[in-house]
C-alpha cells in the first residue's frame, strides 16, 4: 500500500517536481522554493569560493532545515501553551538561520544562475 505523502503548494524551481512536507526545502531570494537536495547539487557544482567552505555552509543549512522539520513535528504534540510558544520561537529562529545560510550559498555559488 502506498503512503499518502502530504504535498506543499510549491514546485521546485530547479527540478520542477512537487515538494512534499517530508522533504527538506528552502526559499531563494528570487521568491522561489527549491528542494534542498537540488539546491545543494547545483551550488556544489558552481562554487565561487573554495568548495570546502561552501560545503560547510551547505551542511549548516541542512542542519537548520532538519531542525525546522523536527520542531514542526514536535510542536504538534505539545498542549502546554508556554512550551509550545517557546518551541515556535525556536523554530522561527531556525527559519531565520536557514534564510541567512541560503543567502550565503546564493552569494558564493552560481546556484541562481
Amino acid at each position: 500500500m502506498k503512503m499518502n505523502r502530504p504535498e506543499t503548494k510549491w514546485t521546485c524551481d530547479l527540478c520542477k517536481n512537487k515538494i512534499y512536507w517530508d522533504e527538506l526545502f528552502t526559499f531563494t531570494s528570487k521568491k522561489a522554493v527549491v528542494h534542498y537536495t537540488c539546491f545543494r547539487e547545483k551550488a556544489s557544482k558552481t562554487p565561487k569560493v573554495e568548495p570546502t567552505q561552501l560545503e560547510v555552509v551547505l551542511d549548516m543549512l541542512e542542519d537548520e532545515l532538519k531542525d525546522i522539520t523536527i520542531y514542526k513535528q514536535k510542536i504538534s504534540l505539545i498542549k502546554e501553551e508556554e512550551i509550545r510558544k517557546t518551541l515556535e520561537q525556536a523554530e522561527k529562529d531556525a527559519e531565520k538561520n536557514s534564510a541567512l545560510l541560503t543567502r550565503m550559498v546564493e552569494k558564493f555559488s552560481g546556484v541562481l544562475e
